[in-house]
């Protein structure tokens, strides 16, 4: 029983090793080249699955759902890759609200204008 569970563990480890773009043949591919790879093995592989279980009337709905499940993918990527850029650790929301060359925006107060506001608004109230 262990020899068999440990079977089903090595096919699964190896199997998650194939299909991770970081460490299998592809991972010196160019994105695009990534993408396209995975979508045509995809298909290949729904359309071997399906001649061999003889379901034909399915296959081009599994070619289009692989395709629509690893575009998503691709697309999350991307959409996560462009926010870090956009908003990362240096680019946070503090340096969105800066110039280029992180200088303070006229839209943007300094801590001793703030007090200064402050003191002015609570002077009105008295």
């Amino acid at each position: 029983m262990f020899g068999l569970l440990k079977m089903f563990y090595y096919l699964i480890n190896s199997g998650f090793k194939l299909v991770n773009p970081n460490t299998n043949p592809l991972k010196y591919a160019p994105i695009q080249v990534k993408l396209i790879a995975s979508i045509l093995l995809a298909c290949f592989w729904c359309l071997a699955f399906g001649v061999y279980f003889k379901k034909f009337d399915g296959i081009a709905y599994n070619m289009f759902g692989h395709i629509a499940v690893i575009g998503m993918a691709f697309i999350t990527w991307g959409v996560f890759k462009l926010s870090k850029k956009i908003y990362g650790p240096r680019q946070g929301t503090q340096a969105y609200l800066r110039t280029p060359d992180f200088a303070s925006r006229c839209d943007e107060l300094t801590d001793e204008e703030r007090l200064a506001r402050v003191e002015t608004l609570n002077k009105k109230d008295n």
